[in-house]
């Protein structure tokens, strides 16, 4: 039986030098690859260093995994690196293909095995209607290996020991509740410390060639979660000359009225003037700038196909308000706030490539409403086993969904509370440091707000839970559709 093999690859360039993709050895192999590698451990730590160098921002990520790939193999490079990624690798020696995302699913890879005789891999599904059938987001936490030679294809789970009891499947959200003073002051020193770490990371690796000031961006709405990561990104630019732009979107919805101060806008005005005030930052050389940015209704209508294309299979109501969201705040293009006082500039355009975002703790620390409903109906067993539930979804349900709504703009999504140190560090956080219970009062991301309150963020800390489609907007746009759910289907 004849076979043939067929590579494409578009590449957002993040880096210079460009490393076009495919990249193929002189062996023959050829890597697709979409991310970014963070830090290696064990003996692929050294061997990585070498290969990169002393300017390791500026080499590709792309041509050192090729390298690891060959050396240590395929399962052993990604049981010892950290990153956000996707990939998919052919050996001709040994006439494999294998695939896979990173363990917490935080790039796009979709498959698409609806014809008996072709396998298709792709980060975005095809944008013809007709050849949609059968795309499937590829698991998080399994690797696969397709042996041409029998066309057998062997799914190997990932047992992924990094940070020591970070494994995938993960590890059961931590039962034990018994905090005193000293051990809760213990763990909210250790939370700021991994959470820093896991901003520095992402942000530290941002290579800029084209300004003389450097500029980051942070997806705002103006909630605890964003707002602790815009003060952590500061801290970690106090000694450059950047700007750090938070980027703010809210839509003109028909059904409410109201222009565009949501209720995300309104909040994350008053979260950026707290930023400003904070005495830790007066004495950084980075500054923050508010970027609002205005979505009317006729842009909505324009793109709306855009948007669904962008994050098939994903096809539910809740799914493209969120997506909407998202693509609009990733085009990055509105009205640019030095200071509440300053002149705006209008039809101002981040330069970042990157975007750091929020994602991820809400799962983690129990900030939805339904973990207070779990835990009223089950103890903490139930929530538990809810938080369970929803971190273990993530790369399903949001993930690469996000990941390819950003990537249209040529935009990269970061997320340091899916950070594998900072994730090991949240399951094993007894529970009542997520959700602090007194009576009928229940408050969610009890260390977030402990955090915020240590370092001056009095307002942001108190601030609830709300789901970007409402803080924007961005959901229930059209009128006279009756009662219509986030499940159901876009018709």
């Amino acid at each position: 039986m004849s076979q043939q093999l067929t590579f494409f690859s578009t590449v957002l360039s993040m880096r210079d030098p460009l490393t076009p993709q495919p990249l193929q050895s002189a062996e023959g192999r050829i890597l697709q690859f979409n991310g970014e590698i963070y830090d290696a451990v064990g003996e692929l730590e050294g061997y990585r260093s070498d290969l990169l160098g002393d300017d390791a921002v500026c080499k590709n990520d792309t041509a050192v995994l090729s390298q690891l790939f060959e050396r240590f193999g395929v399962i052993h490079t990604l049981q010892s690196i950290r990153g956000e990624y996707a990939f998919v690798y052919y050996d001709k020696l040994s006439r494999c293909i294998w695939w896979a995302r990173d363990c917490i699913g935080r790039r796009s890879l979709l498959v698409n095995r609806s014809r008996k005789d072709c396998i298709a891999l792709s980060s975005l599904p095809a944008p013809d209607p007709g050849l949609r059938a059968g795309w499937r987001e590829v698991p998080a936490g399994e690797v696969y290996k397709l042996d041409l030679r029998i066309m057998d294809i062997e799914v190997i789970s990932w047992s992924y020991e990094l940070c020591g009891s970070l494994k995938y499947p993960y590890m059961p959200i931590y039962l034990d509740i018994s905090l005193n003073q000293h051990s809760y002051d213990t763990l909210v020193t250790e939370f700021s410390s991994t959470l820093l770490a896991a901003v520095r990371r992402r942000v530290l690796t941002i290579h800029h060639s084209r300004s003389k000031a450097d500029t980051y961006a942070i997806l705002f709405s103006g909630g605890l979660d964003c707002t602790l990561l815009a003060y952590l990104t500061a801290i970690c630019l106090r000694d450059h000359n950047a700007h750090v732009d938070l980027l703010n979107v809210a839509f003109e919805n028909p059904r409410i009225g109201g222009g565009y101060d949501t209720p995300d806008r309104i909040l994350g005005r008053q979260s950026w003037q707290e930023l400003r005030s904070l005495p830790g930052l007066q004495s950084s050389q980075c500054d923050f700038r508010f970027v609002e940015i205005n979505v009317p209704y006729n842009q909505v209508i324009e793109y709306k196909s855009y948007v669904q294309d962008l994050m098939f299979p994903k096809d539910s109501v809740m799914d493209f308000s969120i997506a909407l969201a998202f693509f609009f705040a990733a085009r990055g293009i509105g009205t640019m706030f030095t200071s509440p006082v300053a002149d705006p500039v209008e039809e101002y355009s981040t330069l970042s490539r990157v975007l750091i975002s929020g994602l991820g703790a809400d799962e983690l620390f129990a900030g939805y409403t339904r973990h207070g409903t779990s835990f009223a109906r089950g103890g903490y067993e139930a929530l538990a086993n809810e938080l369970a539930l929803d971190f273990g979804r993530l790369h399903e349900r949001n993930l690469g969904r996000d990941d390819r709504v950003g990537a249209h703009w040529g935009k990269e999504f970061r997320y340091p509370y899916l950070d594998e140190e900072f994730v090991d560090f949240a399951l094993r956080c007894p529970l009542d440091s997520k959700l602090w219970v007194r009576g009928s009062a229940k408050e969610g991301k009890r260390l977030l707000r402990h955090f915020a309150r240590v370092i001056g963020l009095y307002q942001v800390a108190g601030e609830k839970k709300r789901a970007i489609q409402f803080g924007a907007r961005s959901a229930k746009m059209e009128a006279g559709k009756g009662r219509i759910r986030g499940t159901d289907k876009i018709v």
